[in-house]
């Protein structure tokens, strides 16, 4: 586990790796994130404690305890503390259920 201090708090990352991170972030009152986004991940957040509010060009989004966010790729946001607050950030790729290639049988590497 890798803790990062923050100008908005603390990032706990909890686990990485090639396509996802989970992190457990301590959030504090009055503070607020970069406005960013990412080429290829999503983020998931949930709200564990306190008020936060996400933000994307299509407004705000104000989550209390057990209420979630998703933020798509390419999706400018950034996230607000309202109060002393605690999320999970999940970061993922998006899974493709066709993303498989079959040999046919025989161990012909053509596919079919």
């Amino acid at each position: 586990m890798i803790r990062e201090q923050k100008l908005w708090g603390e990032r706990w990352l909890l686990r990485q790796d090639s396509t996802h991170a989970n992190s457990y972030l301590k959030l504090r009152a009055g503070t607020r994130c970069s406005w960013h986004r990412h080429r290829e991940k999503y983020n998931l957040f949930v709200v564990l404690s306190g008020k936060v509010g996400i933000v994307t060009a299509d407004g705000e989004v104000t989550l209390t305890v057990g209420q979630e966010f998703s933020v798509a790729p390419g999706v400018w946001h950034e996230f607000r503390a309202y109060e002393d607050s605690t999320m999970i950030e999940e970061m993922f790729v998006e899974y493709d259920d066709g993303d498989i290639e079959r040999a046919k049988p025989g161990g012909d590497m053509e596919t079919t």
